[in-house]
Order: C-alpha cells, then sequence, then structure tokens
C-alpha cells in the first residue's frame, strides 16, 4: 500500500478550492431555479434550502479564505465545463 502525506496548507488549499466551487456550483444551482417557470413543490423547497445553505457557506467562506474572499475568489477560478468529448 502506497502512502501519501500532504502538508496542513496543502490540505487547507484543497479544502478552500472544494468550498469555493461548491459555492460557484450551489449559486448555479439558485439561478437555475430562479431561471425555472412554474417551479414544482420540491424545487420550491431546493431553492429556499440553498438560499439558506449560500449564506451559511459565505461564512464559511470568510473563514477559510478570509474577509476578502469575494475579492479573492476569482483567483481561484477553474474551468467547470466539461469537454464535448466526453
Amino acid at each position: 500500500m502506497m502512502k501519501v502525506e500532504l502538508s496542513s496548507e496543502a490540505v487547507d488549499n484543497i479544502f478552500r478550492d472544494v468550498m469555493i466551487q461548491d459555492y460557484k456550483n450551489l449559486k448555479s444551482d439558485i439561478r437555475n431555479l430562479k431561471d425555472t417557470k412554474d417551479l414544482k413543490p420540491y424545487q420550491k423547497e431546493d431553492l429556499k434550502a440553498n438560499k439558506r445553505y449560500k449564506k451559511a457557506m459565505e461564512i464559511m467562506l470568510e473563514y477559510y479564505v478570509g474577509a476578502d474572499w469575494k475579492k479573492s475568489i476569482k483567483d481561484y477560478e477553474a474551468p467547470t465545463d466539461i469537454p464535448n468529448e466526453w
């Protein structure tokens, strides 16, 4: 079995990047639900929960990325589109 060791800094960077990507995905989900006409009851619940979750994620981002996380979030942007070949 191969053992892999990561520094605390590496783990922090991975966690930070995952949180930022999750936040972007959440914002996209909210936007898509808002753009949907005639939301089904479960979609309305999802939208309400996602808005609440977004606020919680923003608090976590402030803690892990820093008070200026909204400005620095662009530093962590990575393409999220899946290539057409898939």
